[in-house]
């Protein structure tokens, strides 16, 4: 049974399938894809669509009849061994163990502040123009200082969960975030909270201290 309750949005989705995003939130995406079954198939039915306006963009001597939606709701995405939803060695999708040097459990986290560490993982460009991509751990019942985004953010719950404004996230969860959205999320059981992010603009904390600290978390 799919737990999955959040989503990556349709317009990241298509900016996906169109080659368009960031490599540091392509690999979120990918991540999720990994898990998620539901999205797996909106993709399979965004590709479709876009393969064939490309066939009625384009002249062509072959005449065939377009698939309808309903026929592209019923095939099945999970065939697909690229999104094969097993863990690899390292604990974690295949998208992000390429990413990743040793086990999820071993990863050498570093403080940002007291009940919150990170670990940045490098991307193939190295260029930060391009984004920032890191995982995160909360201890439980710590919360990240409120903050807005100048850009999109784009977190995966990997373990443990967390509760924001927008609601409760747990393993498998993407909180698909854009400038509009103000929140502070708290870990809310009495594990950690594991999550791997991706922005591709620094972060607007609220609050005198938050801001004096972000020059130092590097976010």
């Amino acid at each position: 049974m799919n737990t999955i309750k959040h989503h990556i949005g349709d317009d990241t989705l298509m900016a996906y399938v169109n080659g368009t995003l960031t490599e540091t939130i392509s690999v979120v995406v990918a991540t999720h894809l990994a898990l998620c079954p539901e999205c797996r198939k909106n993709m399979q039915l965004m590709e479709d669509i876009a393969a064939l306006y490309l066939l009625d963009s384009e002249p062509s001597d072959v005449i065939s009849t377009p698939p309808s939606v309903d026929m592209l709701e019923q095939e099945d995405p999970s065939a697909d061994l690229s999104f094969a939803s097993e863990y690899v060695d390292k604990g974690v999708p295949a998208p992000l163990a390429s990413q990743l040097p040793v086990h999820l459990e071993d990863i050498p986290w570093k403080k940002l502040i007291p009940g919150v560490s990170h670990y940045p993982l490098s991307v193939s460009n190295g260029s930060r123009k391009k984004g920032v991509l890191r995982l995160l751990k909360i201890s439980p019942g710590t919360p990240i200082p409120e903050h807005s985004h100048t850009g999109q953010e784009i977190t995966m719950i990997l373990k443990g969960s967390y509760i924001d404004e927008l609601g409760r996230f747990q393993f498998g969860d993407i909180a698909d975030l854009d400038s509009a959205i103000t929140h502070q999320p708290v870990a809310d059981t009495d594990k950690d909270c594991i999550c791997l992010i991706a922005t591709d603009a620094p972060l607007k904390f609220s609050g005198f201290f938050s801001k004096l600290l972000q020059p130092l978390v590097g976010i």
